[in-house]
């Protein structure tokens, strides 16, 4: 009788409805919820692209990685899951299921608003809900205050300078993939002191052509480290087979490296600006 009511005790702690059991599905989200200290709600992790701030990695490393890519959705329920954040592209039939399935099975859903949007103030007010939905307003609140301090600094430092001209190569040779000008990428060159030469373009990643590039001639060329296929191994095409390799910038060696979740939405954003735009100064000398 002792061990059943212990049992239905320890159920009644972990299990009720007060609890919070977070799965987050990108890194993202998971480096949001860390920075403002959610890390005891998050039960489970997915989707790293690169390194983990190393700030947060400690807290990180207590965290469960449910799997590089999409956890099936036997893993995601068996952990008794109420509440889901990440990529919006893990709601589907083949992976986690839709939004109405999901909440048909008591799992709250947030998918953040910025990224699908080209304006930072969302990833502000994406970290301030996850501050007052986890009661961890004052912390969401220094985030935010860090993050518009560090963009400041960067646009004051950038102040009555002229934009140079760029693009930022994320993979493929037949025709480069490119960051558009439908993202938060772009923005965040702008705020670099940068052009981006497919800023005109309706997306945020998309294919590209080498043809304009060298009709552009971009200054510098930002390359986006990230996935199996290695920066040098970019670097490399770039600089050896690809139709820019003859690009003033290319046989200087312009790149600026940047890892992939720099440029994705979320508190690296500020970071990720600092890196283009001490990346376009080093060109400049």
């Amino acid at each position: 009788m002792k061990k059943l009511f212990l049992f239905l005790l320890l159920t009644t702690l972990t299990f009720s409805s007060d609890s919070i059991r977070v799965v987050s599905t990108s890194q993202f989200t998971t480096e949001m919820l860390l920075a403002i200290g959610a890390e005891d709600y998050l039960i489970g992790t997915s989707f790293l692209d690169d390194e983990i701030l190393p700030e947060l990695q400690q807290k990180y490393n207590k965290i469960p990685v449910l799997a590089a890519g999409a956890p099936t959705k036997e893993l995601f329920y068996s952990l008794n899951p109420t509440f889901l954040t990440g990529w919006q592209s893990i709601a589907t039939p083949k992976n986690l299921g839709t939004i109405e399935e999901l909440k048909e099975n008591g799992v709250e859903v947030f998918f953040t608003k910025s990224q699908k949007t080209s304006n930072i103030d969302d990833i502000y007010e994406d970290i301030l809900y996850f501050g007052k939905r986890f009661n961890l307003e004052k912390n969401a609140n220094q985030v935010v205050k860090n993050m518009k301090s560090e963009i400041e600094e960067v646009k004051s430092k950038n102040l009555g300078k002229k934009k140079i001209k760029i693009f930022a190569y994320d993979s493929q040779e037949s025709a480069p993939f490119v960051i558009g000008g439908n993202g938060i990428g772009n923005t965040m060159m702008e705020i670099a002191g940068a052009e981006n030469i497919f800023r005109k373009s309706s997306f945020s990643f998309g294919t590209g052509s080498w043809e304009k590039i060298l009709d552009e001639n971009p200054l510098a060329i930002i390359v986006i480290d990230y996935g199996d296929k290695s920066y040098e191994s970019k670097i490399d095409f770039l600089k050896n087979r690809s139709p820019i390799s003859e690009l003033e910038a290319v046989k200087k060696d312009r790149f600026i490296r940047i890892p992939l979740s720099y440029l994705s939405s979320g508190i690296k954003v500020s970071k990720g600006i600092e890196k283009i735009s001490e990346g376009l100064s080093e060109e400049q000398k």
